[in-house]
């Protein structure tokens, strides 16, 4: 028996009996048991932080005009009956002023879903750890290096969901991630090289890295960063590597279809968005090869926004939000769908352990194309290739961005030439997306994990998952790093 389930049972019986008994119109109840280890190694400096934090939170919605929310991290009989009734009182206040609030149908679920792993990373060795990040950071000393660091993350998540409506569903959902960090000072200033990938997998990812065997070319590379040409301003062909096109699409693709946002519900983090509902169906977001899907479920793949069941119990689905270029669909939930005509929730309800679930990424996905990597580079005539995020900038509605990358590489006349330090590029986001004209097969396709996405007031910090492929747009304003 699983003990996180069997109290879930147990506070899940208390918590719905006593909305019952005080009229609510619907409640629900989130037992989440979340354990994250940290170990980092920054130089010769080992650090590891450990932490465990059990909570539980309650929805209820009164008349079905009213929401209220309250969540603890006091997890007996007792504590959740007070709890739900906190919720309970919210929930009559907000019915006063409220407007009327119909919620999506959605099949009764009663299941229990594991996420796969081949071995447990919570049960490696912290020692083992360590010795990969030292081994890792060790081979990347160098006259000029001027920082090491790598990082190791093991995160287990055990939810049990119930509702008045009769699902129970409990989840064991395993992630893993690590991230390694060389610096160089040279003649251009401090250049960077990381190399990062997070999964709903278990240790098995870390084996499958081999940090320790990436790390003597990270560091060949950022000492030829301190010593390469710049960017100069203009328009250019690019050629986009997979990991960099999977944030474009988180930034430029995946928060302006999150229909809180668009619903003016949530807008914190440059929060809005230009894709207002007049534009479903209509709106040309993209070139005809521009597909982009909503997947959580694990065919997609093992990523950070794989699940069985969202946060408030619907079945993870695949949906398409780009179809051929057409704007075709919002990352929803149940009480927000029927107002763009949706009958169903897509399942995008999640949350930070057990705070209150918002709208949310889950794998939000670039599909492969046609073109195979080398024939692609070959086919380019004079352009850009750019490499690894550096950083970004996007506006409040999500439409003028630029990012910049760690490094970059002349292409002429299909070959790749000359190393460029810190190359950037910039636009707006439908033109942008429609400038696509090819995207690389599976082979090249790689679904990449970001852990740190934020939203939310208190904030909510998250994983996502996008996969993509290296893909060209034509004449783009690029630039260099000041």
């Amino acid at each position: 028996m699983n003990s996180t389930k069997d109290l879930g049972e147990q506070l899940a019986k208390v918590c719905l009996e006593t909305a019952s008994r005080d009229n609510a119109t619907y409640a629900d109840i989130r037992l989440v048991n979340t354990v994250i280890e940290t170990v980092s190694m920054i130089n010769e400096n080992p650090a590891s932080e450990e932490s465990n934090d059990l909570g539980a939170g309650i929805r209820v919605l009164y008349q079905n005009t009213g929401w209220g929310f309250a969540s603890t991290d006091e997890v007996d009989p007792e504590n959740i009956r007070e709890t739900t009734r906190k919720a309970l009182s919210l929930a009559r206040g907000a019915a006063k002023i409220g407007s009327k609030i119909t919620l999506a149908k959605e099949p009764t679920h009663v299941a229990s879903w594991e996420s796969p792993r081949k071995k447990d990373s919570l049960t490696v060795p912290t020692e083992t750890k360590f010795e990969v990040l030292k081994d890792a950071t060790g081979r990347m000393k160098a006259e000029g290096v001027v920082a090491r660091r790598g990082q190791i993350i093991s995160t287990k998540i055990e939810k049990y969901f119930a509702n008045s409506e009769g699902s129970r569903i409990y989840q064991d959902i395993a992630q893993t991630g690590a991230q390694i960090v060389v610096a160089a000072k040279g003649p251009s200033g401090i250049q960077r090289r990381s190399e990062q990938q997070y999964a709903l997998e278990g240790y098995e990812l870390i084996d499958g890295m081999d940090l320790p065997g990436k790390a003597p070319a990270m560091t060949k590379e950022v000492l030829e960063l301190t010593r390469a040409q710049g960017l100069k301003e203009g328009r250019s062909d690019v050629i986009i590597s997979a990991d960099q096109l999977g944030l474009q699409v988180h930034e430029s693709c995946g928060h302006p279809i999150e229909l809180d946002r668009v619903l003016g519900y949530e807008a914190n983090f440059a929060g809005r968005s230009f894709l207002t509902p007049d534009q479903l169906g209509k709106l040309q977001y993209g070139s005809e090869h521009v597909n982009i899907v909503m997947d959580a479920t694990l065919a997609h793949g093992q990523g950070l926004g794989t699940f069985a069941y969202d946060d408030e119990g619907v079945e993870s689905q695949r949906k398409y939000a780009i179809r051929k270029g057409k704007f075709v669909g919002y990352l929803m939930s149940r009480g927000t769908s029927q107002s763009v005509g949706e009958p169903r929730s897509n399942g995008c309800m999640r949350a930070d352990t057990y705070q209150l679930p918002i709208i949310r990424m889950t794998n939000v996905s670039l599909e492969p194309g046609d073109w195979d990597y080398d024939e692609l580079i070959e086919d380019t005539k004079d352009g850009i290739l750019m490499v690894a995020n550096y950083g970004w900038s996007i506006d409040q509605k999500r439409y003028n961005f630029q990012f910049n990358c760690e490094k970059g590489y002349r292409i002429k006349n299909g070959s790749l030439e000359g190393m460029i330090m810190g190359p950037g590029y910039s636009g707006i986001t439908p033109e942008f997306w429609n400038a696509c004209d090819a995207v690389c097969n599976e082979k090249s396709w790689t679904l990449w994990g970001t852990p740190n996405c934020g939203k939310g007031q208190p904030q909510q910090v998250m994983g996502t998952g996008h996969g993509a492929s290296p893909s060209r747009f034509r004449n783009i304003r690029v630039f260099g790093a000041s």
